[in-house]
């Protein structure tokens, strides 16, 4: 069946999984004539209920499930964060997945309990039975949540986790860094391993109910689960060396430009990337690193968006989006691809492990086929560095979602002129689940009606990019470590790094600048400003 394993750590990476849960969720069908276009199980776990509940696969439709026994579906999915995160979980079919510790001291104790955080008010929709299909929302006016309704990312879940998708980790001490804190991170790690022995158990109990497991699909937040994604990785590739994998660093705040030695919050923040990333280049079959979303930047492919750059639950529903497309070739019928064969389509060369994620969403109805330019303008690289110039494309993976078929011609007649061409794939509309927010705003055409605006609301363009612009990425990294080791900065004493270590690092972020940046002679650093080559990276 060509199953996947999900794993999701950090608060960011759980804000994306939640849409991107939400989202395949709404692709169960329940009438005996619809017939769904991806493999569920692919994606979701099938197994009995213990209790009275509600199926994951019911939510949408809010029929109460059955007694204990019955089938439902849940996530093949490990989600990792600091408990303070969690926030309220619906509560599983299989146990409470919000049971209270037990507290193992048998003599006396005081018992102290903070007031039990309340349920979201969209969970409260969807228990009251709110209409889920696109026509009776609209018309009632029920598009999604206000920003200050959501607090925590299980706000707006709309599946059930089984418990063992659940892994809180303790939250941090009030006196220990949040970010960048690379070898604290991957002693947590270590330490939940070793006290839950999650691959032993939960992993493998995953992937021992796949027929044919296909891969691992990797999210986590590089700020406070760097070491801790590298740690968990380096222990999967000693039990399982060649599952494929395709994993998405969330980077911070620090991933997107020069950073000075001197400033030791961002610089602890950037070698803590840096160190992720070099890591993944060898412990991951295919990287996609999304940059932080305070620095993206304004333009045209803002239209039809009025997005909060600032709010979690805004970035991380565009940020889906584009994953969710992207990847949905996996769990397509029609055509069938999966993690291994996109992999090679992006590593052409057998070195070119690290892919740009760009695309354009909303993609109004409204656009040129015909002119290149009314395209280009729209899409955004959401992985590449602030201010860097576009570079060369090695090779492209590009899934368009929604087109008309008067369309579809004209875009593989624009794309096929590419080189090199991508390889195009054209996928039903997105779904836009109801718990995504309301950030759509009223399109620059007058003349679309509402129908039309809202057709736009379900259409993407998402694309998978290898090019010599992730060099530009390696090389900022690699100037700073370079400056760290230089000036014998103060930033790697307080991250408990040894020098010899850095400078092996520095050497290696160099070597890939170089790898990425081919032959074509360029200075690809951070700020040249060169422009590079003619075809432009989609």
């Amino acid at each position: 069946m060509k199953e996947i394993l999900y794993v999701q750590a950090g608060s960011f990476a759980n804000f994306i999984g939640t849409h991107f849960w939400n989202t395949q969720e709404s692709y169960f069908t329940y009438g005996d004539d619809e017939e769904p276009f991806v493999y569920h199980d692919r994606s979701f776990r099938e197994g009995l209920t213990t209790k009275v509940g509600f199926s994951a696969i019911c939510v949408a439709s809010m029929v109460s499930f059955p007694p204990k026994g019955e089938p439902t579906y849940c996530p093949r999915l490990l989600v990792f964060d600091r408990k303070a995160n969690f926030g309220v979980l619906p509560e599983g079919l299989y146990g409470d997945t919000n049971e209270s510790e037990v507290p193992q001291w048998e003599g006396g104790v005081v018992e102290y309990r903070q007031e039990p955080i309340p349920i979201s008010k969209y969970q409260n929709r969807l228990d009251e039975g709110e209409p889920e299909g696109d026509k009776e929302v609209e018309a009632e006016g029920q598009t999604g949540t206000e920003i200050s309704q959501i607090r925590f990312w299980s706000d707006y879940s709309r599946v059930l986790l089984h418990p063992r998708s659940v892994q809180k980790l303790p939250d941090p001490a009030d006196w220990e860094a949040a970010d960048g804190d690379w070898n604290t991170s991957r002693e947590s790690f270590l330490r939940h391993e070793a006290e839950h022995e999650i691959l032993e158990n939960d992993v493998r109990t995953f992937i021992e109910e796949c027929d044919q497991l296909q891969g691992l699909q990797f999210m986590s937040d590089t700020a406070t689960f760097g070491g801790f994604t590298d740690a968990f990785l380096t222990v999967l590739r000693d039990e399982l060396p060649k599952i494929p994998s395709l994993a998405f660093p969330l980077l911070s705040t620090a991933s997107y430009a020069l950073v000075s030695a001197d400033e030791l919050t961002e610089a602890t923040k950037a070698i803590n990337d840096a160190l992720c990333m070099r890591g993944l280049e060898s412990l991951s079959t295919i990287n996609v690193p999304i940059q932080n979303p305070s620095t993206w930047g304004q333009g045209d492919w803002l239209d039809g968006l009025d997005i909060d750059l600032r709010a979690p639950y805004h970035t991380s529903a565009l940020v889906s989006t584009h994953i969710e497309s992207s990847t949905l070739p996996f769990r397509l019928k029609t055509p069938e691809y999966d993690i291994s064969s996109f992999s090679d389509i992006l590593n052409l060369p057998g070195t070119t492990r690290t892919a740009h994620l760009a695309g354009i969403y909303p993609l109004p109805i409204t656009v040129s086929w015909s002119r290149s330019l009314d395209v280009e303008k729209r899409i955004y690289d959401l992985s590449a560095v602030a201010g860097a110039p576009v570079g060369s494309a090695y090779s492209r993976v590009q899934v368009s979602r929604g087109l008309r078929a008067a369309e579809i011609g004209k875009y593989d007649e624009l794309f096929s002129a590419r080189r090199p061409t991508p390889l195009s794939i054209h996928a039903p509309a997105y779904p836009t689940p109801t718990s995504f927010p309301p950030f759509f705003s009223a399109p620059r055409d007058p003349t679309l009606t509402p129908a039309q605006h809202q057709e736009s609301r379900h259409r993407a363009l998402s694309t998978l990019t290898t090019s010599n612009a992730t060099s530009k990425l390696f090389g900022s990294y690699a100037q700073l470590a370079q400056e760290c080791v230089d000036r014998r900065a103060e930033v790697i004493v307080r991250m408990g790094l040894e020098f010899d270590e850095v400078r092996e690092l520095k050497d290696e972020l160099w070597a890939l600048c170089d790898l990425y940046a081919g032959d074509t002679g360029e200075d690809l650093s951070v700020g040249s400003g060169d422009e590079i080559g003619e075809d432009e990276s989609v």
